[in-house]
C-alpha cells in the first residue's frame, strides 16, 4: 500500500541573511498506520540550482501517524542576479518506485539581495599596490623575453545548441520502449536559446539518447549543460564515451523550468568526436513518462594556472 505523504514547509519563504544564506524546516507526515521510510529532496525553481540546497539526513523512518522534520540549508552563490526565486520540497517512499508515492510541498520563495560592494582601499595603499603590480609586471615581461617563452594559451570553449544534434542522435531502449528524441520549440512559457531544445521522450528506466560532440584538442575539459525540468521529466545522468560524469539530475518541478548553466563534471578527452549520452535512471512523480530536455551543451578547456594570462 502506498503511503500518502504530506509535506508542509514551516514558512512560505526562506529568510536570508546578508550573505544570502538561510534555513527552513519541512515536515513530512505519514497518515498511515504502518511505519515507512521516506526520502526528502528539493526541486529548485527557475534560475536556481539543486547544488544551492543541503538537506540534513534526507532519508528517515517515519512511524505510523507520525511526522519527521527535515532541515534545508540554502546558500546562494555570489554573483547570482538579485531577484525573487522559488523552490519546492518533495518526499517519496524509499522502498517503492518514486513515481508511486511522491508528494510535494507548496511553493517556497526567497529574495536574493545584491551583496554590498567591498569597501575601497585607502588611497595610500592603492598607490603602493599599483607600484607592486608594475614591478611584478616588469619582472615577468623581462623573464619572458629572456626565456623566449610563448604567450600562454587561452581556454577554448565549445558550445553547441543541443537541438542541432537531434538529426544524428541515437536512441537506445533496453526494455524496448517507444523512446524518441525531437526538436521542441518554445512552449509552456519557456524560451530556449535558439528557440528550441533537444526533447528526449523516454518511456522507461535505462532509455538513453546519445549525441556526438567534436573536441578540438586533447586535455581536461569542464562539461556543463542548460537543462529543462517539468512535471513529467525524469532523473537522468550524463555519460561520455560510456563513463558517467557527475551525479543524477532531478528532472521534476511542478511547472516547466529552464535552468542556468549547470556544471556536470570535468573529464580528460582526446581530440576528435566524443559520445555524450543522457541516461534515464528514475523519476519522482506519478506518470508513465520519463522525459528530459537539454537546451545547450558546453565544454570549456581547463587551462593550467601556470599558462593563464
Amino acid at each position: 500500500m502506498t503511503t500518502e505523504w504530506a509535506v508542509v514547509a514551516a514558512a512560505e519563504q526562506f529568510t536570508l541573511d546578508p550573505r544570502n544564506t538561510g534555513e527552513l524546516t519541512f515536515t513530512v507526515s505519514n497518515p498511515g498506520a504502518a511505519p515507512d521510510t521516506v526520502v526528502f529532496d528539493v526541486a529548485p525553481g527557475e534560475g536556481s540550482q539543486r547544488s544551492w540546497f543541503t538537506v540534513t539526513e534526507p532519508q528517515r523512518v517515519v512511524p505510523g501517524q507520525g511526522s519527521v522534520s527535515f532541515l534545508v540549508r540554502l546558500t546562494v552563490p555570489p554573483g547570482t542576479p538579485p531577484r525573487r526565486y522559488d523552490m519546492t520540497g518533495f518526499a517519496y517512499s524509499a522502498n517503492t518506485a518514486p513515481e508511486e508515492s511522491s508528494r510535494s510541498s507548496g511553493r517556497v520563495t526567497y529574495e536574493v539581495r545584491a551583496l554590498a560592494t567591498p569597501k575601497r582601499t585607502p588611497w595610500p595603499w592603492i598607490a603602493a599596490a599599483a607600484a607592486l603590480v608594475l614591478l611584478v609586471g616588469t619582472v615577468v615581461t623581462v623573464l619572458l623575453i629572456r626565456g623566449g617563452a610563448a604567450p600562454p594559451a587561452e581556454a577554448r570553449v565549445v558550445t553547441v545548441e543541443a537541438e542541432s544534434l537531434v538529426s544524428a542522435a541515437v536512441v537506445e531502449s533496453p526494455r524496448g520502449s517507444a523512446a524518441a528524441v525531437v526538436e521542441q520549440g518554445n512552449c509552456c512559457g519557456v524560451t530556449w536559446s535558439g528557440d528550441k531544445q533537444l526533447f528526449f521522450q523516454g518511456r522507461a528506466i535505462g532509455d538513453q539518447v546519445s549525441v556526438t560532440v567534436q573536441i578540438p584538442a586533447e586535455g581536461m575539459w569542464r562539461f556543463a549543460t542548460v537543462r529543462t525540468t517539468s512535471f513529467d521529466y525524469a532523473n537522468t545522468v550524463f555519460a561520455i564515451d560510456g563513463t558517467q560524469v557527475g551525479g543524477a539530475f532531478l528532472g521534476f518541478t511542478p511547472t516547466v523550468v529552464r535552468t542556468d548553466w549547470i556544471d556536470v563534471g570535468t573529464v580528460r578527452l582526446t581530440q576528435g568526436p566524443h559520445r555524450v549520452s543522457l541516461v534515464v535512471v528514475g523519476k519522482t512523480q506519478g506518470t508513465d513518462r520519463y522525459f528530459a530536455g537539454v537546451d545547450a551543451i558546453r565544454f570549456t578547456e581547463v587551462v593550467p594556472l601556470a599558462q593563464r594570462r
